[in-house]
């Protein structure tokens, strides 16, 4: 067994006989991140369910004896509070008292009489996500209004084609795994994104800075052992780690989706059904890991030179905290705009490539010159940090400087 062998087996030991490294790597990937997102999942599905079944109290201040009000109370869900002024019911609106408010004004009879145009001010506060009073409110409205256009059309002896000249059949031509790919890559990646980071950082610190503090670092470099062995080992090491941590979590991803498939499929939509289908992909999710192995390659030895040049391990995590946010903003950005699509220069960003093309494998929509492009730059990162961190660990101001 060569000097560099020795030195990984001996660093993986001492990483993974800390607890906090088999949480980290292990446990958290595999089995709490997944729950977490269930429960998410669970509590937002239920707020959903339960707002279908809610009524809401509606503020309306109105001045003419019109049938919308009538139609209004009709809904077993909403509740018409009568307000005096319109400041009531903005009053009403903004203490949230009400969910929102009607004003028609007392020309609104006399304008649909006439065949005018009537008037309605809705006031609303659109922090709730899930309150669907004004989508109620606003139905009725829509019924009411198309009701009083066909009596008007019918009196003139017309019909709906001659106000509508133009008619447009929309045929929406996304496939399920587009949107599949549209909906959960970008998610994915930055997961997987954010792992691979954990599972580096802590053994990039304890291997660098760590060791230095305990000053364990210069009897290694006092020892016959080369400066390339020493970074291969540690490199090995802090990889290891970052390539076992995105493992369990893309098991951890990979396992409840299968099971959710293979035998809760009757009690899944169609809709979701063909969403889980389409991410219950082997090819996506092989393609997304050999991606994932040089990314984790080029973090490590990043995280690894910028440990290395710290002092103390405080320093390094301060550090290392803040050139995490290179990491994760070219993911995010995908996630923020779903429609973006790869070229050549995306796929020569770290992280920003794997957020498309997770999107483009779960799709199917994959452009296997790009996704070759991403692969071979991202090794060429790798060996660029590989050989910063050479110069670190060369470097014997950077190793001993206090």
């Amino acid at each position: 067994m060569s000097k560099w062998q020795v030195l990984w087996m001996k660093e993986l030991k001492h990483l993974f006989r800390d607890t906090k490294t088999i949480v980290q790597t292990i446990v958290v990937p595999t089995f709490i991140t997944p729950l977490i997102l269930g429960g998410f999942f669970w509590f937002v599905g239920s707020i959903a369910t339960e707002e279908t079944k809610k009524t809401y109290d509606i503020s309306v201040n109105s001045l003419s004896e019109s049938n919308l009000i009538a139609q209004i109370s009709e809904s077993d869900r909403l509740n018409i509070v009568l307000e005096e002024d319109v400041s009531a019911v903005i009053n009403s609106v903004t203490e949230g008292s009400s969910e929102i408010g009607l004003v028609i004004t007392e020309t609104f009879d006399s304008a649909i009489k006439s065949n005018d145009s009537a008037e309605i001010t809705m006031y609303s506060k659109n922090i709730d996500t899930f309150s669907q009073a004004q989508s109620l409110v606003t139905t009725i409205i829509d019924d009411f209004e198309e009701t009083e256009r066909d009596e008007r059309l019918a009196a003139l002896n017309l019909d709906e084609a001659y106000v509508n000249p133009i008619s447009i059949n929309k045929e929406d031509l996304t496939t399920e795994e587009e949107s599949a790919g549209s909906i959960f890559g970008a998610i994915l990646a930055l997961f997987f994104v954010m792992y691979v980071m954990t599972g580096s950082m802590y053994p990039a610190i304890d291997l660098g800075a760590g060791e230095k503090e305990r000053g364990t670092m210069e009897t290694l470099i006092s020892t016959n052992i080369s400066s390339v062995d020493i970074i291969i080992g540690k490199m090995l090491s802090v990889t290891t780690s970052a390539v076992l941590t995105a493992t369990f979590s893309m098991l951890g991803f990979a396992i409840p989706l299968t099971i959710m498939f293979l035998f809760y499929a009757d009690s899944v939509n169609d809709y979701l059904f063909g969403l889980l289908s389409a991410v219950v992909n082997p090819v996506a999710f092989i393609g997304v890991f050999i991606l994932i192995i040089p990314l984790s390659v080029f973090m490590g030895a990043f995280l690894l030179t910028i440990s290395v040049y710290a002092k103390t391990p405080k320093e390094a995590g301060l550090l290392l905290g803040n050139v995490l946010i290179i990491f994760i903003i070219p993911c995010y950005v995908p996630l923020i705009n779903p429609g973006l699509e790869l070229d050549f220069i995306g796929a020569l960003i770290p992280c920003y490539n794997l957020a498309l093309i997770t999107n483009n494998l779960i799709a199917g929509t994959v452009d296997w010159f790009l996704y070759s492009v991403a692969l071979v730059s991202t090794i060429v990162y790798s060996c660029i940090a590989i050989y910063i961190s050479y110069i670190m660990f060369d470097d014997e101001n950077v190793i001993f400087r206090n």
